[in-house]
């Protein structure tokens, strides 16, 4: 069980949605999931050239409780960032998420 306390940061989870512009052209974009309590802590972070610009990655975990739905082919926005889904897993018999995301900048 998450200690509350702990959950102090607002993470909305998007989803991919698809939609048609005047067109009738298929444009992907994202839509707002749902809006949690959540623990963010940073994990690692790494630098590397990749052709010929500088690249940072960097890793979070997001603990919350569960959010039924919540896929790996969604992202979350915190702070204004956005970060990818690596690794979705679930604990504690369905009661909370720990996710590990990733940023690149």
């Amino acid at each position: 069980m998450i200690d509350a306390g702990k959950l102090r940061e607002r993470v909305t989870w998007q989803s991919p949605t698809e939609t048609r512009n005047a067109l009738g052209e298929s444009v992907a974009s994202w839509s707002d999931f749902a809006t949690v309590w959540a623990s963010v802590e940073g994990v690692s972070a790494r630098e590397f050239l990749l052709a010929g610009q500088q690249q940072i990655e960097m890793s979070h975990r997001i603990r919350c409780r569960y959010v039924p739905g919540l896929t790996q082919q969604m992202r979350a926005s915190w702070r204004g960032r956005t970060l990818e889904i690596v690794s979705l897993l679930e604990h504690a018999n369905r009661s909370e998420h720990e996710v590990i995301c990733q940023e690149t900048t």
